[in-house]
């Protein structure tokens, strides 16, 4: 089984430490995908549309970041997506956690 996770900085400072494998406690809000979450997102196409509209590379044994120059478009595809899925609770569960990174202007982090 995988180890996979979506992660997001509470701050800039953290994101720093982040890029320096040095966070502390509480730097970082995350989120495990088991195999069975991952393979339902992948199923329904979303890592391969985020792919193409943000122009990433997710997939597996890939390690991915959406910056703060990206938010705004990962906003509007994440408005888009979870409209078109209302009632996938993962998908909603990412929703919350890139609110995080709006609101803060920190990254996202993909650790696949």
């Amino acid at each position: 089984m995988e180890h996979r996770e979506v992660v997001v900085p509470i701050s800039k400072e953290a994101e720093f430490r982040l890029n320096y494998d040095e966070c502390e406690d509480n730097d970082l809000v995350d989120y495990p995908l088991s195999e069975k979450k991952f393979y339902e997102l992948f199923d329904i196409g979303f890592f391969d549309q985020l792919n193409t509209k943000l122009n990433l590379m997710i997939g597996d044994y890939e390690q991915e970041e959406i910056l703060e120059n990206k938010l705004d478009l990962l906003k509007n595809f994440m408005s888009n997506f979870t409209h078109q899925h209302p009632n996938n609770a993962t998908l909603n569960d990412l929703n919350e956690l890139f609110k995080v990174a709006y609101n803060n202007k920190t990254g996202v982090f993909f650790f696949f």
